[in-house]
């Protein structure tokens, strides 16, 4: 059985607000293999579509090139993080859109870096090999 990873909603008018001093430490995420910790802010039941907070420990990052099954967009907040590929950099303030089914990574943190990812849908197609069922995104019902 998978953790409920959700941010719940208790606003009458569906407005979430996350603080830095709210997050629980038991929501993170940890791929110690690839030196990353995730968490998700916000996950749309019906599509997957999600927001999450990302920490790449400097060496950490995506080990292979692949796809996702939806649009990618992410903001540096902090640190210097590479697609190793194509030689593109993010640092703090930039902003990245990786379209749906375009082919990229594997990526590097040179530093620290910690990233703002959103996903207008389900992440992938299939379970890339550094994730567990426990640290996938999934749409809980309705359309994909």
């Amino acid at each position: 059985m998978t953790k409920d990873h959700r941010i719940h909603i208790n606003s009458p008018v569906g407005e979430v607000l996350v603080t830095t001093k709210d997050l629980d430490p038991e929501r993170w995420l940890d791929f110690p293999d690839i030196g990353l910790r995730q968490y998700l802010y916000w996950v749309h039941p019906e599509t997957g579509a999600s927001i999450a907070l990302l920490e790449f420990e400097k060496g950490g990052g995506i080990p292979v090139r692949h796809t996702h099954a939806s649009n990618q967009f992410m903001y540096c907040i902090e640190g210097e993080y590479e697609y190793s590929t194509t030689g593109l950099l993010l640092r703090p303030g930039d902003f990245y859109m990786n379209p749906k089914d375009s082919p990229h990574g594997p990526t590097l943190a040179h530093t620290r870096c910690l990233l703002i990812e959103m996903y207008d849908g389900r992440h992938y197609y299939e379970k890339p090999s550094y994730h567990t069922d426990e640290t996938l995104v999934e749409p809980t019902g309705g359309s994909q």
